[in-house]
């Protein structure tokens, strides 16, 4: 499991756990150590809003509660809805870059540093002009009443 976040700004550190995503594993791995402790420290007057991809460990009991009691604002997301988080490019990217690595990567530690090495390279531009398309991307999915989208 690959977790990574953006915003307009910044790029926190890329999180692989292995094997399958729990809710405490997600806590533990990922909320606690990465976006709590981001949010907490972060610059702008008030605290972000958290958006994820309403994956089953995100949304268990225990992620829940935890979130709130950490003053972490989730952004309100249907679970069936179509995918508008510019990271979902990000992760584009990085699956492209890695095959094409010669020689390709053999194993997963290999897989893994690689990963981590190719987080490094997305630059501030990049994944601007991503997170600057939203507005774009959220009025197309309007106009088509939650239909499909060239996005």
């Amino acid at each position: 499991m690959v977790w990574g976040c953006i915003s307009h700004d910044c790029k926190l550190d890329l999180v692989t756990i292995r094997g399958n995503l729990t809710g405490d594993q997600y806590m533990r791995h990922v909320l606690e150590p990465v976006v709590v402790t981001h949010f907490d420290n972060h610059p702008l007057a008030t605290r972000p809003v958290y958006m994820d991809d309403n994956a089953r460990p995100h949304r268990s009991r225990a992620v829940v509660d935890y979130l709130q009691n950490n003053a972490v604002t989730t952004l309100p997301w249907p679970a069936m809805s179509p995918d508008l988080n510019p990271l979902e490019h990000i992760w584009d990217i990085l699956g492209r870059r890695i095959q094409a690595l010669q020689p390709p990567v053999q194993t997963l530690c290999e897989l893994e540093a690689a990963l981590h090495r190719e987080w490094l390279q997305v630059t501030r531009e990049q994944i601007r002009r991503l997170t600057g398309g939203m507005r774009r991307r959220v009025d197309a999915v309007i106009r088509a009443r939650g239909g499909f989208t060239r996005y």
